[in-house]
């Protein structure tokens, strides 16, 4: 297991190689733990629009919902934001990354 500070959290996630499937345990807004399977550097559902906002700027991570996917959900609409700050655990290619503070 691996201990890294809040402050790499985002470089970890973007460190992955394409196609790596890892796992990401965070809290949501509403207070609650989540577990999301997702895929690095997939296209699926991008329409060349881009963001309204900028997600650095607030400290998210886009990332694209396996499970969502899995359910049938339209492509476009399985992408998710990941709060950095509230990242608790990583875990790819069989090694467990916990994040503290």
């Amino acid at each position: 297991m691996k201990i890294i500070p809040r402050t790499l959290v985002k470089e970890t996630i973007q460190s992955r190689k394409g196609g790596t499937i890892y796992s990401v345990t965070f809290v949501k807004k509403d207070g609650s733990v989540r577990l999301m399977n997702s895929i690095k550097n997939t296209r699926k559902g991008i329409k060349g629009v881009g963001l309204k906002f900028d997600a650095d700027d607030r400290g998210l991570v886009p990332v694209y919902d396996l499970q969502l996917a899995k359910q049938g959900v339209a492509e476009d609409k399985c992408w998710r934001m990941v709060n950095v700050n509230t990242v608790q655990k990583l875990v790819a290619n069989h090694e467990e990354i916990l994040v503290q503070d």
